[in-house]
């Protein structure tokens, strides 16, 4: 009955008093299928990624090339870990292969290219040295500090761009900071996915398992929140394990919960917040295990340092900051506020990391206003608290 009368609702029929109320209820709409690949260009080198499938029903996997391998090429209901495996490229010109998704009657196309043997320009586990970025929220980068630098993109309505980005430490198996824009439209709409598992930008061996919880009690803590990226390809992401720290539960679900909410508060004011989220690893930091026994560094602190740019406002290019840092001994009962101890400019902040936050500040506004942004206590500005 539902479907004779569903697109009709609130028409009168003789039929429907006899019957009784008719339901108007929409049947229920089958989201479009989604194929997403990390990396669309590769290295010459052998090597794999992984591929993410969302769909609520079954789907097969093809390619056109020999030289690509997908593992496994069918199954039902959305998966994140389907290994993309490619041969190494021996020839003196880029390859190209076309990787097909078939599911719900739709095919979807993704293209993937790998560099010739003689013009490689991804460097090993696909990371760069540096930024090379315009984005206002990256902060500097080191040529040899041994860490790298990734980014993962995202399609949301009326964006197609950056999700987050991250800075890899490959010895303490942590992200040196994780950066990333958030306003209304980039957190976008959707449920948390507790889609714990690898990063496909980085080889598994170099990044925590995170399907189980760090060994000796210590909760996987998110550096970009899961609630920063609602929509469900963009919240997966979230839960990479290049995304997690070892973080002390109550820390991870009291204070640091209701700092990351204040700092959703900010973007919702804001035309777009630039966050940048890190941790603190030193020779102080203990270390702790994932479930296979991969030895991960225990951060002694936690920092934000945030942008707020609201083009009505005229001081400053629009742009004014906020910074906090808090070790993580700090007590979990306590709230980030005004004066509180954790709350400081940027440039303290800066002071106190030893490193530089927001390289392309000074070139968007100037130097004189990016100093005022960056020395500006905002224990002074009201717009915070």
């Amino acid at each position: 009955m539902r479907r004779i009368f569903r697109h009709i609702c609130g028409a009168v029929f003789l039929g429907v008093l006899a019957l009784g109320a008719v339901s108007c209820e929409e049947e229920p709409v089958v989201p479009d299928p989604e194929l997403i690949m990390a990396k669309n260009t590769v290295s010459s080198k052998k090597g794999s990624q992984f591929l993410s499938v969302v769909t609520p029903g079954a789907w097969t996997l093809s390619s056109d090339a020999d030289w690509v391998q997908i593992i496994p090429e069918k199954g039902r209901g959305s998966s994140h870990s389907i290994a993309l495996c490619y041969d190494a490229n021996k020839e003196e010109s880029s390859r190209k292969a076309n990787i097909v998704l078939q599911a719900e009657g739709k095919e979807i196309v993704l293209t993937l290219v790998q560099n010739p043997a003689s013009h490689d320009e991804t460097p090993e586990f696909n990371g760069e040295p540096n930024t090379r970025k315009g984005w206002m929220e990256l902060p500097e980068t080191l040529e040899d500090d041994g860490l790298n630098f990734f980014w993962h993109n995202m399609t949301i309505t009326g964006y197609t761009g950056r999700n987050y980005s991250f800075y890899w430490d490959y010895s303490n198996l942590v992200s040196r900071w994780v950066a990333y824009p958030l306003n209304t439209t980039l957190r976008g709409s959707g449920s948390r996915s507790d889609a714990w598992g690898y990063d496909p930008l980085v080889p598994a061996s170099k990044q925590p398992n995170v399907t189980s919880t760090f060994r000796g009690g210590w909760a996987r803590g998110h550096q970009i929140p899961s609630a920063d990226r609602l929509n469900y390809s963009a919240n997966v992401a979230t839960f990479y394990g290049t995304n997690m720290t070892p973080q002390n539960y109550n820390f991870n679900g009291e204070i640091w919960a209701r700092l990351e909410e204040s700092v959703r508060n900010w973007a919702f004011k804001s035309d777009t917040l630039y966050v940048v989220t890190g941790c603190v690893v030193n020779e102080k930091s203990s270390r702790t295990t994932d479930i296979d026994g991969k030895s991960i560094a225990i951060p002694v602190a936690y920092y934000k340092a945030v942008l707020a740019y609201n083009k009505s406002q005229e001081a400053n290019g629009g742009y004014r900051g906020c910074a906090v840092y808090l070790d993580h001994t700090t007590p979990a009962s306590e709230t980030v506020k005004r004066n509180h101890a954790s709350v400081m400019s940027i440039r303290d902040l800066e002071n106190k990391l030893g490193m530089n936050l927001f390289v392309n500040l000074p070139g968007a506004v100037g130097e004189s206003a990016a100093n005022a942004v960056e020395t500006e206590n905002p224990n002074t500005v009201s717009w915070w608290w």
